[in-house]
Order: C-alpha cells, then sequence, then structure tokens
C-alpha cells in the first residue's frame, strides 16, 4: 500500500463514522442530555464508551469481507442489497420526526446489564443497538466491494481509524454543543442533524448505484 491508499481509508472512515454518528439514537439522547443537566464531563464519559464500542463493532464489520469480491457476480450482488440497505437507512433518518430514546428490548437488556457509571451507560446502549453493527457491515462491504479499500490488513485497519475519527468528532460536537447552549439544543436539533445524516445517505446510495451500473455493465462485456 503507498500513502494514497491509507489517505483514502482513513478519509472513507471518517467520512462515514461521522454519518453513522448523526442519526437520532439512544446514545445522542444521552450525550445530549447529561451535556445540558450536567455538564461536560459526564457527556464526554459516556461518550468514550459509546465510542469504543463502535470500535469494537467497526472491527468485528472490516475484519471479514477481505476475500469475498474476486467474482463479479458476488460483488455486484453484495453492491445492490448495499445500495437497497442504505436507501431504506437514507430514508428512515431524512423522514424522522421525533427522538427515539430506545427500543423495548434494548431497554429490556440494558436494565439486565444494569450499568452503574458514565462510561459503561455508553458502551452498554451501543452494545444493544443491532443497526450500529448492521450499518458497519453494510459500509465495510460496499467500501471493499467499489475499491475504496484494499483487501489488505493495513486498510481495512485505517478505515477503522477513520471511522474512529469521524465518530469522535460528532461526539465532542455533540457534548460540547449541549453543554454550551444548553436551552437552546433541543431534541428538534438532534432531529434537524439526521435529516442531514439522512440526505448524506442517499447520495452515497447514488454513487453506490452508478459503481454498480458500472460493475454490471463491465460484467456483460
Amino acid at each position: 500500500m503507498n500513502p494514497a491508499d491509507y489517505a483514502i481509508a482513513i478519509g472513507a472512515g471518517v467520512f462515514t463514522g461521522f454519518v453513522c454518528a448523526v442519526p437520532v439514537g439512544p446514545i445522542n439522547v444521552a450525550i445530549m442530555e447529561e451535556g445540558i443537566h450536567s455538564g461536560r464531563t459526564r457527556a464526554l464519559i459516556i461518550a468514550v464508551g459509546a465510542l469504543l464500542m463502535e470500535m469494537i463493532y467497526c472491527v468485528i464489520a472490516f475484519g471479514g469481507f477481505a476475500n469475498l469480491f474476486e467474482d463479479p457476480t458476488l460483488r455486484a450482488t453484495v453492491e445492490l442489497i448495499s445500495f437497497l440497505a442504505v436507501t431504506i437507512f437514507g430514508i428512515r433518518y431524512l423522514m424522522a420526526d421525533t427522538v427515539t430514546v430506545q427500543g423495548k428490548r434494548a431497554r429490556m437488556i440494558e436494565q439486565r446489564l444494569h450499568p452503574h457509571t458514565m462510561f459503561w451507560t455508553g458502551f452498554v446502549r451501543v452494545l444493544v443497538n443491532p443497526n450500529v453493527l448492521l450499518f458497519w457491515i453494510m459500509i465495510s462491504a460496499v467500501l471493499l466491494a467499489n475499491g475504496t479499500l484494499q483487501p489488505e490488513w493495513q486498510s481495512r485497519m485505517s478505515c477503522v481509524a477513520g471511522a474512529g475519527l469521524g465518530i469522535a468528532a460528532w461526539f465532542l460536537l455533540l457534548v460540547f454543543g449541549s453543554a454550551r447552549v444548553r436551552n437552546r439544543f433541543s431534541d428538534r436539533t438532534l432531529v434537524r442533524f439526521s435529516h442531514v445524516s439522512g440526505l448524506l445517505l442517499l447520495l452515497l446510495s447514488v454513487v453506490i448505484a452508478v459503481r454498480l451500473i458500472g460493475t454490471v455493465a463491465q460484467h456483460s462485456n
């Protein structure tokens, strides 16, 4: 791998990490509420716990798709599934009009694990959200299938590192933003951020669609 490959992998990770972290969800709500009511320190501790679990999911997702895309038919199939999934996520986030704190099943699991500190609250809230792992599996498949990432371990882990930077950037914005503006930082603000994330995902789905058309045309020839 040359320096350009590393830069592309890290850049792709930063972009997807930031987009993944923005949509309205339990961890964003927890960080925002702590930032507004208790200040930056407690919100930052929640964010650190959440970031650690996100990184674990990223490593799992990016570690399992190295050699699956040598066959053009399989690559096209994966890209089609990814296109549909990204489009669904994008529409879902774009149409969001309320803040979802936590699903019933996730809430039950969290109650059983009963985290006692802010760090473990952040960690567990990401752990019990299956959409996080699903999203990263989907993104890793897209990036490997379209050649943005190389199959080598260094490329995939560089993307994971970039994703960590992107997620951390969003969490820091949320921590300091909610603590600073307090009464002006509302649930509605999170919903607007979710709309932006949905729009970015729909743009990503267009890129995947263009790539998919090119893959199918190349295979037909």
